[in-house]
C-alpha cells in the first residue's frame, strides 16, 4: 500500500492489524511498518478496489473464517424468489381472518387509515433494513446491525424476543392450518380434536423437511405459495370491482335494498347521524387503540431481509425486493381493503370468518368461499414457513455473534443451520402442544385458552419492538458515518428514501401503537408482560456478562463488512499527522466515545 506523506514524500508500506481481545470496540490496535506519517485516508470505496486492506481489524469484533470447511450459508435464494415473497410471502391466515376483526372494530374509513400508516411505518423498516444490508453485508441480519450499533444487552433481548415472537406465533399458523384441512377430510376419531392434532404435526413434519434440505427449497415452495396468495388476491379485486359497478349480484343487493346497480358511496356512507359519524363510527382513537394489531397483519416483512445471506447478488436483489413492499402494501392490503369497505358495511362483516369470502357470497358467488378457505390453508402453511425460516436464522445470527449458544450455529451439509433448526423447534412443539391442550381439548381449563391469546399478543409487541430497532441502527449508522468523516449522499449506496421523516414518523407511530396497549382493557397487561421479558433478558445477559459466562467473541466469514472495517476514522483528532512507530501511539481511542 503506498501514500504520500505530509512533505509530498511517497512510501509504501506494509499494514497489519493485530487482534484485540476487547469487545467493547472503543479500542483498535495497530502496528505498521516502515512509516513515519499517515496523512491519506482510504474511503470505502477505495478500500474496496485495495481488497480492503484493513480486513484483519475484524478480529476486534472477532476473527475473520479462513477454513475450507463450509462456514456460510448458502446462497440458494433466486432473485424472482425474493419478489415473490417480498410481494406475497408473509401474507398468513391473520390476513384473510383478521382483517375483519379490525373492521368490524374500527369501521370502514379507520381501518383504510390505520392500514396505510402502518404501512407507511413497515415501509420505512425496509428501506432502512435494505440500507444497511447492501452497505454491511452481515449473515447475521438485524441481529449483527443491533449489535454494532445499539450493543450487546438490547441486541441480545431484541434477537430473543424476535425468536420468542416466532416461536409462539407459528404453532398458531399450524393449528389454523389444521382446522382448514378438516373442512375437507376429518380423521375419524372419537373426539375429532384429535384430527386437529394429526394435521397441525403434519404440517410442522413438513415445514421440517422443508427449512432442513436447501434453501433453494424454501425458495420454490415460498414463491409457490405467494403466487397463489397473489392470484387469489387480485381475482377478489376484480370481482369486487365489477360487484361495485352493479354488473355482478343478485337482482336485489344485499345490503342496500335497491336494485343491481352501481353501488358508489352508498355503503359506506350509509347508517344514522352526521357524516362524521357514519364515516367514523367508532370514533377517531380506535385508529390508535387498533393500531398494534394492524402492525401484526404486516409482520414478517422483514423476512426479506432476513434472507440476504441466502441470496444471490444481494446488493441488487435485496432493495429491489425491498422496495416492492410499497407494492404489495398498496395492492395486498389497500386496494382489497378499499374495495371491502364499497361493498360490506362495517357492522355485518363476521369476526371468525373469512371478510373476502363473506363479501363474495353475499352477492350470490358461493362457490367462492371454498376458494378462500383452500387460500387460508395455503397462507396457514406459507406463513408458519415463512415464520420459522425467520426465527431460525435470527438464533443463527445470535450465534454468530456470540449472543446464543455456538452449537446453534452449526450448519448441515445444505449450508442450513440445522442445530438452530431443531433446537427452535422443539419449543414450537411445546406452544403447539399448549395451544391444542388448552384450544382444543380444554385440558387447563378456560383461562389457558385466555393465556395462549396472550401469548399471541405479546408476540406481535415483540416484532414491533424488532422493527424499531432497525430503523434505530440505520439511523446511528448514518450518524457515525457523518462523525468519522464520511457523506453518506456518496460514500453509501442504495440510499434509504425519504431519510430521515418517513424513519422517525415509522419510530413514533409504532411507540403510539405499543403505548396505546395501556388504554385498552386487557393491552396494559400484554404491554406489562412483554416488558417484563425483554427487561429480564437485558438484565440475565448484563448479569451473566458480569459474571464472565458470556464470551461475545464472533467469527465472520470473508465476505462479510463491519462498520469499523469500511468506514475507519478520517481523521486523527483534528493533528495533521501522527508517528505511528510511536509506541505509546499504537493504541488508538476510538474518539465517538467522547
Amino acid at each position: 500500500m503506498s501514500y504520500t506523506d505530509s512533505s509530498g514524500d511517497k512510501h509504501n508500506e506494509s499494514l497489519t492489524i493485530t487482534p484485540s481481545n476487547t469487545t467493547t470496540d472503543n479500542f483498535s490496535a495497530m502496528s505498521i511498518d516502515d512509516a513515519t506519517h499517515q496523512s491519506v485516508d482510504y474511503g470505502p470505496i477505495e478500500r474496496e478496489k485495495l481488497g480492503d486492506p484493513l480486513l484483519p481489524h475484524l478480529a476486534s469484533h472477532g476473527q475473520v473464517n479462513n477454513d475450507s470447511q463450509p462456514k456460510s450459508l448458502a446462497r440458494g435464494m433466486l432473485a424472482w424468489h425474493v419478489n415473490l415473497i417480498s410481494l406475497g410471502g408473509i401474507i398468513g391466515s391473520c390476513y384473510f381472518l383478521g382483517v375483519g376483526i379490525t373492521f368490524n372494530a374500527m369501521g370502514a374509513v379507520p381501518v383504510l387509515i390505520g392500514y396505510f400508516l402502518a404501512g407507511v411505518a413497515v415501509f420505512g423498516v425496509m428501506q432502512s433494513f435494505a440500507e444497511l444490508l447492501v452497505n454491511l453485508p452481515r449473515h447475521g441480519s438485524f441481529i449483527a446491525y443491533n449489535r454494532e450499533f445499539l450493543g450487546d444487552a438490547l441486541t441480545t433481548a431484541i434477537g430473543w424476543c424476535f425468536w420468542l415472537n416466532w416461536v409462539m406465533y407459528v404453532p398458531s399458523e399450524c393449528l389454523a392450518f389444521a382446522t382448514f384441512m378438516n373442512t375437507y377430510y376429518t380423521i375419524p376419531f372419537k373426539n375429532k380434536a384429535w384430527s386437529d392434532f394429526v394435521w397441525g404435526s403434519i404440517c410442522l413434519v413438513l415445514l421440517t423437511t422443508i427449512n432442513l434440505f436447501k434453501v433453494k427449497c424454501f425458495g420454490y415452495v415460498e414463491s409457490i405459495n405467494a403466487t397463489l396468495k397473489i392470484l387469489v388476491i387480485a381475482f377478489f379485486a376484480i370481482v369486487a370491482l365489477f360487484i361495485w359497478f352493479g354488473v355482478i349480484g343478485d337482482k336485489v343487493h344485499p345490503f342496500t335494498d335497491e336494485r343491481v346497480g352501481f353501488i358508489g358511496s352508498k355503503i359506506i356512507t350509509q347508517g344514522e347521524g352526521t357524516m362524521a359519524h357514519r364515516l367514523f363510527p367508532n370514533g377517531y382513537l380506535c385508529m390508535v387503540t387498533y393500531l398494534i394489531i394492524v402492525l401484526v397483519n404486516f409482520q414478517g416483512s422483514e423476512i426479506v431481509g432476513l434472507s440476504a445471506a441466502e441470496t444471490q447478488n444481494p446488493e441488487k436483489n435485496i432493495p429491489n425486493a425491498c422496495k416492492q413492499v410499497a407494492i404489495r402494501i398498496i395492492i395486498v392490503y389497500l386496494i382489497p381493503i378499499l374495495l371491502i369497505t364499497l361493498i360490506v358495511p362495517y357492522d355485518k362483516v363476521p369476526k371468525t370468518d373469512s371478510v373476502f369470502a363473506f363479501a363474495l357470497t353475499s352477492y350470490g358467488l358461493k362457490w367462492a368461499g371454498k376458494i378462500f378457505t383452500f387460500i387460508t390453508l395455503v397462507s396457514a402453511f406459507s406463513c408458519a414457513n415463512s415464520g420459522l425460516y425467520g426465527t431460525v436464522r435470527s438464533i443463527y445470527g445470535l450465534s454468530k455473534e456470540g449472543l446464543a449458544p455456538k452449537f446453534l450455529s452449526t450448519l448441515n451439509k445444505f449450508n442450513s443451520p440445522r442445530n438452530a433448526i431443531l433446537f427452535t423447534l422443539s419449543f414450537i412443539w411445546i406452544v403447539f402442544l399448549f395451544g391444542f391442550l388448552s384450544q382444543n381439548l380444554g385440558v387447563f381449563g378456560s383461562n389457558a385458552s385466555s393465556l395462549y391469546e396472550y401469548l399471541l399478543n405479546i408476540s406481535g409487541f415483540f416484532g414491533t419492538i424488532m422493527w424499531i430497532g432497525i430503523i434505530v441502527s440505520q439511523i446511528i449508522f448514518r450518524i457515525k458515518m457523518k462523525r468519522r468523516g464520511y457523506n453518506p449522499k456518496s460514500d453509501i449506496v442504495a440510499h434509504a428514501m425519504f431519510y430521515p421523516y418517513l424513519h422517525i414518523f415509522s419510530i413514533v407511530l409504532q411507540t403510539v401503537g405499543l403505548f396505546s396497549l395501556l388504554f385498552t382493557k386487557t393491552g396494559w397487561t400484554i404491554f406489562a408482560a412483554a416488558s417484563a421479558i425483554f427487561l429480564s433478558i437485558v438484565f440475565i445477559f448484563l448479569i451473566l456478562q458480569k459474571c464472565g459466562k458470556i464470551s461475545t467473541n464472533a467469527v465472520y466469514a470473508e465476505d462479510e463488512v463491519l462498520f469499523d472495517m469500511k468506514y475507519p476514522q478520517k481523521t486523527y483528532f483534528g493533528v495533521d499527522h501522527v508517528n505511528l512507530l510511536d509506541k505509546d501511539k499504537l493504541l488508538v481511542q476510538d474518539p465517538e466515545i467522547h
